[in-house]
């Protein structure tokens, strides 16, 4: 700071130009030094919302255990509701559940039923254009994507997006549809009379332990962009395979150790996670097999059947993976291995 001299003795005291640069420098540095940590903050804030939602999701799952002594299925039927519509009561959305009507397809249900955002079911570090999506069950076009790539879309109704999908299997079929082992937690129950369905699993099956098997996982982008989480039709975005894994090791480099689960693997090894996948890439086929994904970095977050939440490294083996899957592989397995 420097002084300059009146006729009258005094001095005005005021800032060179040099100095006003090295000021404005200096804001600059502390800006860019902060910001990161500011950053990181707000990601710890929107990591612990997600966890919470997922802890949320776990205990309405073990509130409908208690009142109907089983699981909720995967989804009721093809193309009814999914399990996140059959827990709806015990998030406390009771009167989005009044106004279903389960005897009908998500696709016929009234609009305040397939629109209304439901906040435990979105992670709060995921950006979403819309919450809603088109409907699987509506699918009527292929519709190019901003990256090039092709996906389903052109439907008529639509629904609420979901971030979360319960993990039913370690295998989905390379041909297409639900042919999964259904070794999980949350499966696609049996047929009960016509084209209606009764889950077929209840927590006394998990003979794994419940701290022990993933109930319901972050879906990747692509799965969430590509349904309603209530839609039952073949709906990716709600339930959750991992693909063959001896077919998934066989496709990444390394064997399959330290597969980032947020990505399509197989025929999109490489790339960008929140890219639509290329043409080659469609649902339940042998290109697209590791269904996790989420937007927290260096983690996948899960909920238990225990009830609990935690995050899963993204370099997590796979085979570690597939044993806290199956609910009663007999498998050794230890959350520190996460």
């Amino acid at each position: 700071m420097s002084a300059k001299s009146r006729g009258n003795g005094r001095a005005d005291w005021g800032f060179t130009l040099v100095e006003l640069l090295v000021v404005i420098a200096i804001i600059g540095i502390l800006v860019a030094l902060l910001l990161p940590a500011v950053q990181a903050a707000r990601e710890a804030a929107r990591r612990s919302t997600c966890l919470n939602n997922l802890r949320q999701i776990g205990l309405a799952v073990h509130m409908h255990h208690d009142t109907a002594l089983e699981l909720p299925p995967s989804r009721m039927w093809d193309g009814g509701f999914t399990w996140a519509g059959v827990v709806l009561p015990y998030l406390e959305e009771a009167a989005i559940r009044d106004l279903a009507d389960f005897q009908k397809d998500f696709k016929d249900q009234v609009a305040a039923v397939r629109e209304t955002p439901v906040t435990p079911y979105l992670c709060p570090s995921r950006s979403h254009d819309s919450p809603l999506n088109y409907l699987r069950s509506e699918v009527m076009a292929e519709v190019k994507t901003p990256s090039g790539g092709e996906v389903k879309g052109g439907g008529t109704t639509r629904g609420i997006r979901g971030d979360y999908a319960c993990i039913s299997s370690t295998f989905r079929s390379g041909d297409g549809g639900f042919d999964h082992v259904f070794d999980g937690a949350i499966i696609l129950p049996k047929k009960r009379s016509g084209n209606r369905y009764d889950s077929r699993t209840t927590l006394t099956k998990i003979t794994d332990g419940t701290s022990k098997t993933f109930m319901v996982g972050e879906n990747s982008y692509w799965m969430s962009a590509r349904a309603s989480i209530y839609d039952g039709n073949d709906n990716p975005g709600a339930i959750l395979g991992l693909g063959s894994l001896e077919r998934v090791k066989a496709a990444l480099p390394g064997g399959g150790r330290g597969v980032d689960f947020n990505k399509r693997e197989g025929g999109s090894i490489g790339q960008s996670p929140f890219q639509y996948p290329g043409t080659g890439c469609e649902s339940g086929t042998s290109s697209c097999h590791v269904w996790f994904g989420g937007d927290h970095p260096g983690v996948i977050n899960v909920t238990l059947c225990d009830g609990s939440s935690l995050a899963v490294a993204k370099d997590t083996d796979l085979a570690v993976i597939e044993n806290f899957v199956t609910r009663a592989g007999g498998e050794l397995t230890s959350t520190d291995d996460l």
